[in-house]
C-alpha cells in the first residue's frame, strides 16, 4: 500500500485533480498524438528563480498552491544558498552535494581548491567519464532551459518575435551573476593599478634616494605582495563566476534549440550538418562570449586610473600615450565588425562542407560502387578551398589583433617618453619605469580584448542562427474532433501542402552546378536568413481530400508512384500544412514509416520505445511480427545492440521491428506506410493475417501498400491519383465499377502478380532488402524526419548481414562475434601526454621542420623588437647627462639630467625608431604563422578525408556517423581556428616571458637563485595539472559524440517520435548527454584556472623577491636597472600564468590533431584505385562475360564463409536472374563483383580479366548498379543524372522519357536544373528509383546489376520499366537480384542460391518443368496470392 505522504503519490493526486478533462478524454490511456504535439511536456510552475515542479515542492517542504507559493517566496530569500559561498571556510557537510562546488567556501571558490581531488585522480591516471562529478542541480540544463525559455517567451510577448533579442534575454538570464563578476573584476583592476602606480614608483624613489629606510623598504615589499595577490585572487573569482554562468547559458540555449527541433513540423532547408554545426561550434561561441564579456568591463576603469596618474606624473605628454589606448578601442570595434563578417562567411562555407561530408558518408556505398571517389573528392576540395580563403582573411585579422595588444603599451611608452624628453623635460627612472609599468598594467586589461572581440563577434552570428531556428513554425495539433463519434479520422475538403525551399541558385546565379553540394535547395537559405511563410512557398500535394475512417476499420491505400499515398499519412500526422478544409481525429496514433527509424539501442528497447515491459504482451508482439527466428539468429537475441541507422539489421528486420513497436504500443490508430515491401511472400502473409488482420483487428488501420493481393481483405480501398482520392469503396465495388482500380488489379494479375518470391519465413531479410522499406511521400519533403533516417541508412553496406543470416558486423577490435550483443565499440580514449609524433605530424603538415624553425624565429624577433625599447630606455637613463658639466651658481658640476646629454637626439632617435622595427617584425610574424597553420590544417583535412574515403565499407558500418562528422566539424574547427589562435598567443607570450626573465636577471643576477626552487615548484604544478587538462579534454571530445549522434537520430526520426508522443523522453535523453558533456567541459576550464591561480602565486613570489632585492641592493643598484627589473617582473605576474595556461590549452587543442591523425594513420585502405601495370584496355569489357571460379568469401577474418565454392559463368550480353531464400547469398554476389569485400579464395573474371588484379576504379567504373536503395545527391536533377557533364540535354530527356519521369521533371519550375535536396527528399522513393534508373541508362555499362530496383514502384509502372530495361540493355550482361518473380521470368537463365552455394542455374522453362527444383517451389508459393485476387 503506497504511503499517502509519499511525494509521488501526492504528485499523482495533484495531476488527477488538475487534469480531469484530459483524463476523461484519454480514458487513462496513452496520450493521443495531438495531445503530444501540444508539447506540454513539463508540468511545472515558474517562480522568480526558475522552475520548481510539484514533486520538488513537496520534497523541499514548499507549498503546492500558487498563492501559498508567493507567500513562501516572501519568506525564502532566493539567494539563500548562494550567500553561503561567502563563508570563508566551510566545513564538510554530513551529506555532501553531488558537486563539491556547492559545498565550497569563499577561499575554495576563489582559488578553485574544490577541484584539487579531481586533479589528483587525473594525475594518477584514474580519471574516467564515470568518476567525473555530476552537475550541480543549479547548473543542469533542464532547470536553466526552463527559466531561459520563460524569459524568451516574455521577450517575444513584449516586443514580438522579429524584434526579440536573444542577447537581451541572456542578459536577463545572467544579470545577477554578471553584476557579481563585475564587482570582482573591479577589485582586480584596482589591485592591478595600485601595484605599479604606488608600490613600484615608491620603490624606485627609494632606490634613487641616498637614505636607507628598511621599514619603508620592507613595507613596500609587503604592499607589492598584497596588491598582486588581490589582483590574482579576484581575477580567478571573476572566472569562477563567468564559467558557471557560461555553462548555464550553453545548457539553456542548446536545450532550447533541441526542444525547438523536436517541435518543428518542417525542417525546411535545415540539414543535419547545419544543426550539428549550430549545436557544436556555435554553442562553444556562446560559452566563450559569456565567459569573456565581463573582461571588457574592467578595461575602462584601469584606463581612466592609468591616464589620470600618468598625466599627474609627466604632464601633457601622457595624452599622446593614452591616445594609443583610446584609439585601440575603435580599432578593436573595427576588428570586431570585420571578424563578424568573415565569421558569417566562414560559417556558411563550413556548413556546406559538413553537409557535403554528411552526404558522402551516407551515400558512400553508392559512391564506391560507381567509382565516384575522385569527383566527390574534388567537390570537397572545392568547398574546402573556398573555406580556406575566408579562413586566410580571418587569420590575418586575428594575427593582427593578437599582435596589437602587446604593441599598444610599447607604442604608448615610446611616444610618451620621446615627446616628454624632446619638449625639454627631464626624465627620471622612477618616472619612466612607473609609466612603463602603468602602461603594462593597462595592457593587462587590454590583453583580453582580442578574445572578447572575437568571442562577441562570433556569438552575434551564432545567436542570429539560433534565432532563425526559433522563428521557424512549430507543429500545430489538429484540435477538431470527428463530427461522428464512430469515426477515428475525418478529413473534409482538405488541401495539404508541403513547405518548399527557395533555391540558392536564384540568388547566386553564378554557381556552376559542378559540385554535388553547391546547388541544392539546402544551400539556399542559410540559418541567418529570415524565411517568410507565404502560399508561394508551399507545394500543394493533396487536393480536396474527403475521407472518413470509422473506428476499427482497415483501409487500404494504393496508387502509382508520386500519387500522394505517403503524403496522406503525413497529412494525418500533421506534418503538412492544411490550406483548406478540416482534419479531425481522436485517439492515439502508432506510425510505421516507409523507411523504418531505428534507434542505437537494443532490439527490445526499440520495440518497447519507452513503454513498460509486459512479457506476455511482448512475446505475442514478437510472434505476430515474425521476429522469433531473428532473435534466435542475433548474437544476444532481443538484447542485441542495434548499431546506428540499424546497420547490423536487414531492411526486413528493421521494418518488422518498427511494426512490432507499433503493435506493442497498443494505440487507437495505426498508420502503416508500405510495411510489407521488404518481406518475402510467407512473412508478408503471416504479418498481414496475424498482425494487421489479427492483433490490430479492432484498431483503425490505414494500410498503404503496393501489395495489391491484400486489398480485397480491406474494409475499404482508396486509390490515390495525382494528389487526390480517385476511387474509394470496397474492393468488390471498385472492381465492378471497372475504372482505374479494376484496370490496375487486372494488370497486376496479367503480369504474374508482382509478388515477392515465396521464400519460407526465415524471419529476416538480407541486406539487399536494406531499403525496400521505401515508398516516399514522407521522404518527399525535406523537412520530414523519417526521410532523414533514410539518408543515413544509405551508408549501410552489404557487409552488415552475412548471407547465412548471421550478424557479421562486430566490434572493430574483435575477430569473433560478440555474443554480448554489443555492436559499436565505445570511442577509444587515448591517455598520456600528447606525443612528439603528434607535434611532428603537425609541423610536417605545415611545411616541415625548417619552416617551423623559421616561423618560431619570427616570434623571437618580433618580441625581441618590443623588448629592445625597454632595454634601450634603461641604457639611456643610466647614461644620464653623459658626464656633461653644467654651471650651478658659481660652481661647475656634473649634471644628472638626461636633457644635458650630448647624445640625447641619438638615444631618442633609436628609441623612437624601434617602433618601425616592431611593426616590420610583427607583420612578418603574422603572415608566416598564418600561412603555416592554414597549410597544416588544410593538409590534415585532405589527408583525413582521403583516409576516411578510402576505407573499406566495414569501417562505415561499424563507426557512427556522428563520430566521423565530429572529426570534420568540431575537431577540424579546433585545428582551423582555435588552435592557431591559442598557439600564436602562447608563442608570443612565451617569448615575452623569457625575455622578461632575461631582463630581470640582467639587472639583478641574484634573481636567478630564486628562479631555481620556483622552477621546481612550477614543474610539479604543471605536471599535476597537465595530466588533468589532457584527460579532461579527451573526455570532453568523447562525451560530445553521443549527443551529436542523438541529435542526428532525433532529426531523422521526428515523425516517429511525434507520432508516439516520445518528445519528452527524447529531450530528457538529450539533457542527460548534454549535462555529461558540459560538466566535463566546465571542469576542464576550471582546471585551467586552478593552474592559473597556483602559477600566479609563483610569479607573485618572483615579484616579491625582485622588490626585496631592490631594497637589499639599495645604493649599489642603479635606479634605471631597478626600474627595468621591476617593470619586467610586474609584467610577468599576469603573463606567466596566462602563458602556462595557454601552453596547457594549446596542448589540449592538439588532442584534435591527435584524433584526426588517428584516422589518418589508423584506417586501413581498400585496394589501389588504379594499377598501371594491369590496367585493362579502355574498351574493356567488350563482351561482358562474368565468370566465378570456386569463389569463397567471408566478411571478416574469423567469421564463416558466406559464399562457398561459387562457380558459374555468363554468356555475352546474357540476362541472368538471381533468386534464393533469405540468407542464401544473392547480395553477396554483388558485394563480390564490386569488390566491396575481397575474396577468401577463388576468383572472378570479366572477359578473362581477373578483377582482383586490377584497380578498383578500373573495375567499378565499368560496372553499373541500379540499387534497391535509391540515392540522390544535393544538387540539380541534371547533376544527379550526369555528374560529369558527358551527355546532351536530348540524351538526358530521352533517358527520363524511357523511365517515365519526363512528365514529372518537365513539370518542375527549373526542369533539369530543378534543385534536389539532401537525399532527394523532395521526390518520392519511387521517383528516386526511376531517376536512378535513368542514371544507369545514361551510363550504359556493359555489365549491369539490378538489386530489386523497382520495389517502391507501382505494378503498372514496373511493367513499363521492365520493358524499358529489356530494350535499353539488350546488348548488356544483366544480373537481376529479385524477389518479384515477374522481373526474372524473362531472363535467359536463372541462378538459384542456397546457403552461399549455387544450387541451380538454367533457363526458366527448364527449372519450371522440373517439379523438384527450388525455383518451381518458389513459383508455387505465389499461387495462393493469385487465387486470392481471382
Amino acid at each position: 500500500m503506497a504511503d499517502k505522504n509519499d511525494p509521488e503519490v501526492k504528485y499523482r493526486q495533484i495531476r488527477n485533480k488538475r487534469l480531469p478533462e484530459e483524463r476523461n478524454q484519454r480514458g487513462m490511456r496513452t496520450l493521443s498524438y495531438h495531445e503530444a504535439v501540444n508539447f506540454n511536456h513539463f508540468d511545472t510552475y515558474y517562480d522568480e528563480n526558475g522552475l520548481v515542479d510539484p514533486v520538488s515542492r513537496i520534497e523541499g517542504g514548499m507549498p503546492l498552491d500558487m498563492t501559498e507559493c508567493r507567500d513562501y517566496r516572501k519568506k525564502e530569500w532566493k539567494y539563500k544558498e548562494s550567500v553561503k559561498t561567502f563563508i570563508p571556510i566551510r566545513s564538510k557537510p554530513k551529506q555532501p552535494s553531488v558537486n563539491p562546488l556547492d559545498d565550497a567556501g569563499l577561499l575554495s571558490f576563489m582559488t578553485f581548491s574544490w577541484l584539487t581531488p579531481l586533479i589528483k585522480i587525473a594525475y594518477k591516471g584514474k580519471l574516467t567519464l564515470e568518476n567525473v562529478w555530476h552537475h550541480s542541480p543549479h547548473d543542469r540544463a533542464e532547470p536553466n532551459y526552463k527559466r531561459f525559455e520563460r524569459l524568451w517567451k516574455e521577450e517575444v510577448e513584449r516586443v514580438g518575435m522579429k524584434k526579440a533579442s536573444l542577447p537581451r534575454t541572456i542578459w536577463r538570464f545572467t544579470r545577477t551573476r554578471i553584476l557579481m563578476s563585475y564587482l570582482t573584476i573591479m577589485i582586480c583592476m584596482i589591485g592591478a593599478f595600485l601595484g605599479p602606480a604606488f608600490v613600484i614608483r615608491n620603490l624606485l624613489i627609494y632606490a634613487e634616494s641616498s637614505e636607507v629606510n628598511w621599514q619603508l623598504g620592507v613595507g613596500l615589499v609587503i604592499a607589492m605582495f598584497v596588491t598582486e595577490m588581490s589582483r590574482s585572487v579576484f581575477f580567478a573569482a571573476t572566472w569562477s563566476i563567468s564559467y558557471r554562468s557560461a555553462t548555464r547559458v550553453v545548457g539553456a540555449v542548446l536545450t532550447l534549440i533541441f526542444t525547438k527541433i523536436t517541435r518543428l513540423r518542417s525542417l525546411k532547408d535545415k540539414t543535419v550538418g547545419e544543426l550539428t554545426n549550430l549545436c557544436a561550434n556555435d554553442g562553444q561561441r556562446l560559452f566563450d562570449a559569456t565567459s569573456f564579456f565581463i573582461l571588457m568591463c574592467g578595461a575602462p576603469l584601469i584606463f581612466v586610473l592609468g591616464f589620470c596618474y600618468t598625466f599627474y606624473l609627466i604632464g601633457p605628454a601622457a595624452l599622446l600615450g593614452c591616445s594609443m589606448f583610446i584609439l585601440f578601442y575603435p580599432f578593436q570595434a573595427g576588428i570586431s565588425r570585420l571578424t563578424s563578417r568573415l565569421r558569417r562567411q566562414c560559417i556558411a562555407i563550413t556548413d556546406r562542407r559538413v553537409r557535403t561530408m554528411n552526404e558522402i558518408l551516407t551515400c558512400v556505398k553508392l559512391i564506391k560502387m560507381y567509382a565516384w571517389e575522385m569527383a566527390f573528392g574534388k567537390a570537397v576540395s572545392a568547398v574546402r578551398s573556398d573555406e580556406r580563403k575566408v579562413l586566410e582573411k580571418a587569420a590575418y585579422v586575428q594575427s593582427f589583433s593578437i599582435s596589437t595588444s602587446p604593441l599598444v603599451p610599447v607604442l604608448a611608452s615610446i611616444l610618451t617618453i620621446v615627446l616628454h624628453v624632446m619638449t625639454g623635460n627631464d626624465l627620471t627612472a622612477s618616472q619612466a619605469f612607473t609609466v612603463l609599468a602603468l602602461f603594462n598594467a593597462m595592457r593587462f586589461a587590454l590583453a583580453s580584448l582580442p578574445f572578447c572581440v572575437k568571442a562577441l563577434a562570433e556569438s552575434r552570428i551564432a545567436l542570429q542562427r539560433v534565432k532563425s531556428l526559433l522563428e521557424m513554425e512549430e507543429m500545430k495539433p489538429f484540435t477538431t474532433r470527428p463530427s461522428d463519434t464512430r469515426n477515428s479520422i475525418e478529413i473534409s475538403k482538405a488541401t495539404f501542402a508541403w513547405d518548399t525551399i527557395r533555391n540558392e541558385d536564384e540568388d547566386e546565379p553564378g554557381n556552376s552546378g559542378t559540385a554535388p553540394v553547391t546547388n541544392g535547395k539546402t544551400e539556399k537559405v542559410p540559418l541567418t536568413k529570415d524565411v517568410a511563410e507565404s502560399e508561394e512557398d508551399l507545394v500543394k500535394t493533396l487536393v480536396n481530400i474527403e475521407l472518413e475512417l470509422p473506428k476499427g476499420t482497415l483501409s487500404g491505400v494504393c496508387g502509382s508512384v508520386g500519387s500522394g499515398k505517403s503524403s496522406l499519412i503525413s497529412g494525418i500526422l500533421g506534418q503538412m500544412r492544411v490550406l483548406e478544409g478540416t482534419v479531425g481525429l481522436t485517439g492515439s496514433i502508432a506510425y510505421v514509416a516507409q523507411q523504418a527509424w531505428i534507434m542505437n539501442a537494443s532490439v527490445r528497447d526499440n520495440i518497447l520505445f519507452g513503454e513498460d515491459y509486459n512479457q506476455q504482451r511482448y512475446e505475442e508482439t514478437v510472434r505476430t511480427c515474425s521476429l522469433t527466428h531473428d532473435f534466435n539468429v542475433l548474437p544476444a537475441g532481443d538484447l542485441t545492440e542495434i548499431g546506428e541507422r540499424g546497420i547490423n539489421l536487414s531492411g526486413g528486420q528493421k521494418q518488422r521491428i518498427s511494426l512490432a513497436r507499433a503493435v506493442y504500443s497498443n494505440r487507437d490508430i495505426y498508420l502503416l506506410d508500405d510495411p510489407l515491401s521488404a518481406v518475402d511472400a510467407h512473412v508478408g502473409q503471416h504479418i498481414f493475417h496475424h498482425c494487421i488482420m489479427g492483433a490490430l483487428k479492432d484498431k483503425t488501420v490505414v494500410f498503404v501498400t503496393h501489395q495489391l493481393q491484400y486489398l480485397h481483405l480491406c474494409d475499404q480501398v482508396l486509390l490515390m491519383k495525382d494528389g487526390g482520392i480517385a476511387e474509394k469503396g470496397e474492393h468488390s465495388q471498385l472492381m465492378a465499377a471497372g475504372e482505374d482500380y479494376a484496370r490496375m488489379i487486372q494488370g497486376y494479375m496479367t503480369s504474374h502478380c508482382d509478388e515477392e518470391t515465396g521464400e519460407e519465413s526465415d524471419g529476416e531479410e538480407e541486406i539487399e532488402q536494406l531499403n525496400n522499406i521505401k515508398g516516399g511521400k514522407l521522404i518527399r519533403q525535406s523537412s520530414k524526419d523519417a526521410q532523414r533516417k533514410k539518408r543515413l541508412s544509405a551508408v549501410v553496406s552489404t557487409t552488415s548481414i552475412g548471407d547465412n543470416g548471421e550478424v557479421l558486423v562486430v566490434k572493430e577490435e574483435e575477430e569473433e562475434e560478440d555474443l554480448s550483443g554489443n555492436l559499436v565499440t565505445e570511442e577509444e580514449i587515448e591517455s598520456g601526454s600528447i606525443g612528439w609524433a603528434t607535434f611532428s605530424d603537425y609541423f610536417r603538415a605545415g611545411g616541415g621542420y625548417l619552416l617551423t624553425g623559421l616561423v618560431l624565429l619570427t616570434f623571437v624577433l618580433s618580441v625581441g623588437a618590443m623588448t629592445f625599447g625597454n632595454f634601450w630606455l634603461s641604457l639611456w637613463l643610466r647614461q644620464g647627462s653623459g658626464n656633461t658639466t653644467i654651471t650651478v651658481g658659481n660652481e661647475t658640476v656634473i649634471s644628472s639630467s638626461i636633457r644635458h646629454n650630448p647624445d640625447l637626439h641619438f638615444y631618442s632617435l633609436v628609441y623612437g625608431m624601434s617602433i618601425i622595427l616592431v611593426l616590420v617584425t610583427i607583420t612578418i610574424k603574422g603572415l608566416s604563422f598564418m600561412k603555416f597553420t592554414l597549410r597544416a590544417s588544410s593538409n590534415l583535412h585532405d589527408k583525413v578525408f582521403r583516409s576516411v574515403f578510402r576505407s573499406p565499407m566495414s569501417f562505415f558500418d561499424t563507426t557512427p556517423t556522428g563520430r566521423i562528422l565530429n572529426r570534420f566539424s568540431k575537431d577540424l574547427d579546433e585545428v582551423d581556428v582555435r588552435l592557431p589562435f591559442q598557439a600564436e598567443m602562447f608563442l608570443q607570450n612565451s617569448c615575452q616571458l623569457l625575455l622578461s626573465i632575461a631582463m630581470v636577471a640582467y639587472a639583478l643576477p641574484y634573481f636567478l637563485i630564486a628562479i631555481v626552487p620556483l622552477t621546481v615548484i612550477f614543474m610539479y604544478i604543471r605536471n599535476l595539472s597537465g595530466s588533468a587538462l589532457r584527460e579532461l579534454k579527451r573526455l570532453e571530445n568523447v562525451s560530445r559524440s553521443p549527443w551529436f549522434c542523438h541529435l542526428t537520430a532525433t532529426v531523422q526520426g521526428l515523425a516517429t517520435i511525434h507520432a508516439y508522443n516520445k518528445t519528452e523522453e527524447t529531450v530528457n535523453r538529450f539533457l542527460a548527454l548534454l549535462d555529461k558533456n558540459t560538466m566535463i567541459s566546465f571542469v576542464f576550464y576550471c582546471a585551467m584556472r586552478w593552474l592559473a591561480v597556483r602559477l600566479d602565486l609563483i610569479t607573485i613570489t618572483m615579484s616579491t623577491v625582485t622588490a626585496l632585492l631592490v631594497v637589499v641592493t639599495h645604493g649599489s643598484l642603479p635606479p634605471a636597472l631597478a626600474g627595468l627589473a621591476l617593470s619586467s617582473v610586474i609584467q610577468m605576474t599576469g603573463m606567466f600564468q596566462f602563458t602556462v595556461r595557454l601552453s596547457s590549452e594549446t596542448e589540449a587543442r592538439f588532442t584534435s590533431v591527435q584524433r584526426i591523425n588517428s584516422y589518418i594513420k589508423g584506417l586501413k585502405p581498400e585496394a589501389p584505385m588504379t594499377i598501371k601495370k594491369t590496367a585493362p584496355p579502355e574498351s574493356w569489357p567488350v563482351e561482358g562475360r562474368v565468370q566465378f571460379q570456386k569463389y569463397n568469401m567471408r566478411y571478416r577474418e574469423g567469421l564463416p564463409l558466406v559464399l562457398k565454392d561459387v562457380s558459374f559463368s555468363t554468356r555475352p550480353s546474357e540476362k541472368v536472374g538471381i533468386v534464393g531464400r533469405t540468407g542464401s547469398g544473392k547480395s553477396s554476389l554483388g558485394v563480390a563483383l564490386f569488390r566491396l569485400v575481397e575474396a577468401a579464395s577463388g576468383s572472378i573474371s570479366i572477359d578473362d580479366v581477373d578483377i582482383s588484379t586490377i584497380g578498383l576504379e578500373d573495375l567499378r567504373s565499368k560496372l553499373s548498379i541500379i540499387p534497391q536503395d535509391p540515392v540522390l545527391f544535393v544538387g540539380t536533377v541534371r547533376y544527379n543524372l550526369d555528374p560529369f557533364e558527358q551527355y546532351s540535354d536530348d540524351q538526358i530527356w530521352s533517358a527520363l522519357e524511357r523511365t517515365h519521369m519526363k512528365q514529372a521533371i518537365s513539370g518542375l519550375q527549373h526542369q533539369l536544373e530543378a534543385p534536389v535536396v539532401e537525399n532527394g527528399d523532395n521526390f518520392s522513393v519511387g521517383e528516386r528509383q526511376l531517376l536512378c534508373m535513368a542514371r544507369a541508362l545514361l551510363r550504359h555499362s556493359k555489365i549491369l546489376m539490378l538489386d530489386e530496383a523497382t520495389a517502391a514502384i507501382d505494378p503498372e509502372t514496373d511493367n513499363l520499366i521492365q520493358t524499358t530495361i529489356r530494350e535499353a540493355f539488350s546488348d548488356c550482361t544483366m544480373l537481376t537480384i529479385a524477389h518479384r518473380l515477374n522481373t526474372v521470368l524473362t531472363c535467359d537463365r536463372i541462378l538459384v542460391m542456397e546457403d552461399g552455394e549455387v544450387v541451380e542455374f538454367d533457363s526458366p522453362g527448364s527449372l519450371l518443368a522440373d517439379a523438384n527444383s527450388h525455383f518451381h517451389a518458389m513459383m508455387s508459393a505465389t499461387e495462393l496470392s493469385n487465387q486470392l485476387l481471382n
